[in-house]
């Protein structure tokens, strides 16, 4: 007999049912063609090009380009345009431009997207993506116990619209950072502590936002207070040897580069003036102080408490803060895991769907026609946006804003829910 071949990357225990594994497989069939419909004809400008422009700078020219905020991501590019250099022997042609500007031009755009090699481009661009997409995939069948949940994770994974748009539409490496969030939560599951810290911490330094749910694992994972110092040292390790090397081979460190960002502004979106001189209460900084204290005197120490904590965290952040598009993705792992705990939990993240799709509105043209210009330029440069549609019928402006609201009440229904979850069942431990 001859025995069928199998993905050793799928645990053997859904290889026990081969009603499973099959499943497995289509699925992963159906979210693989998904992500190849897209790849060779989305590009998001500037952000694409301009991330691959400044890494063609360092790996084919030798310049390391001034600026350069995320370091560790800026190399993992410069790595797979080595990798892709034989494939494309036309980059010159296709993603050129002055090595003294960092972000992508208008003209870029055009060149980029009338050249003949755009779409075999674009989809090596995202091939780096793909990988650890699938890999976020395989660990969310790897966290559950049970395989039927294991199973319904991947499926919600592999046909998940944020995680297509974020990785393959809009092509942001976000996706590169939650599969490290994913690992540290993998190890969680199986008390493995400081590798999960160190997973995270390298989440870290790929994107910033994982900084904000450090305390949570330190606080969780950790019992006594020298565990938790040594949890917290392998949580800062990534962080702390990049600011070394940054200092010793570059002008600034990552930290002050960290410091200076404006995107810590966006936590600070919504506060609450005092009325006088510079007394505010900014809503989210309030609401974390609320949520780690809770935590530090309620925590069971629990698995569940941990990824439970941090899904009430991140709905509390886009509750109540600005957000680009594409860091949706962040939330998602923790989404996948209530709606494979709580099934009504599906509806709720329709609803967030749908307002999601409606806040990326007011970013017009970015999100709209210019993503589809490779496939016809001069059609989908003058595409008209949903904001200008909208605006010929109605206030753009405050239909968004209404969208924006129901998203908001919707995570935070949802923050009630899961904490009210949490605490019913540790009143029944």
């Amino acid at each position: 007999m001859v025995r069928k071949p199998s993905f050793k990357l799928v645990p053997s225990v859904y290889k026990k049912d081969p009603l499973l594994e099959n499943k497995i497989y289509k699925w992963l069939l159906i979210g693989l063609l998904i992500r190849l419909a897209f790849m060779p004809f989305t590009v998001y400008f500037p952000d694409l090009l301009g991330v691959y422009w400044r890494s063609s700078l360092t790996a084919y020219q030798g310049i390391f380009p001034g600026g350069v905020l995320q370091i560790f991501i800026h190399y993992f590019h410069v790595f797979f345009l080595w990798i892709f250099k034989p494939l494309m022997p036309y980059f010159d042609s296709i993603l050129h431009g002055s090595p003294t500007r960092m972000g992508a031009s208008w003209e870029m755009l055009e060149t980029f997207v009338s050249h003949p090699n755009v779409f075999r481009t674009l989809f090596l661009f995202k091939v780096p993506y793909l990988l650890f997409d699938l890999g976020c995939a395989l660990l969310l069948l790897r966290i559950f116990k049970d395989v039927k949940k294991g199973l319904a994770a991947f499926i919600i994974w592999m046909v998940n619209p944020v995680v297509i748009f974020a990785t393959y539409i809009a092509a942001r490496h976000e996706v590169i950072a939650v599969f490290f969030v994913l690992l540290s939560l993998y190890y969680a599951k199986n008390n493995l502590s400081a590798r999960s810290l160190l997973s995270l911490g390298v989440s870290i330094i790929i994107r910033f936002y994982p900084l904000i749910l450090l305390p949570f694992f330190i606080v969780i994972l950790g019992r006594r207070f020298w565990e938790r110092v040594r949890l917290a040292f392998w949580g800062i390790l990534p962080l702390g040897l990049l600011t070394i090397l940054t200092r010793l081979f570059y002008e600034s460190t990552k930290v002050e580069k960290l410091a200076q960002i404006p995107h810590t502004q966006y936590l600070l979106s919504m506060a609450f003036y005092l009325g006088y001189l510079s007394d505010r209460v900014y809503i989210f900084v309030a609401l974390y102080a609320v949520l780690l204290l809770y935590t530090i005197f309620r925590t069971d120490h629990s698995f569940a408490s941990l990824w439970r904590m941090l899904l009430i965290l991140l709905l509390g952040i886009f509750a109540t803060s600005f957000f680009h598009v594409h860091y949706f993705m962040w939330i998602v792992p923790f989404l996948v895991l209530q709606m494979v705990e709580d099934r009504r939990s599906i509806g709720l993240f329709i609803i967030l769907v749908l307002g999601w799709i409606v806040y990326s509105f007011q970013w017009k043209e970015a999100f709209a026609g210019l993503l589809f210009t490779p496939i016809n330029t001069r059609y989908f440069m003058i595409l008209p946006t949903p904001f200008e549609i909208i605006n010929r019928y109605y206030s753009a402006v405050n239909f968004i804003g209404i969208w924006r609201s129901i998203f908001s009440g919707v995570c935070l229904w949802m923050m009630y829910l899961v904490l009210r979850e949490s605490i019913a069942e540790k009143e029944e431990r």
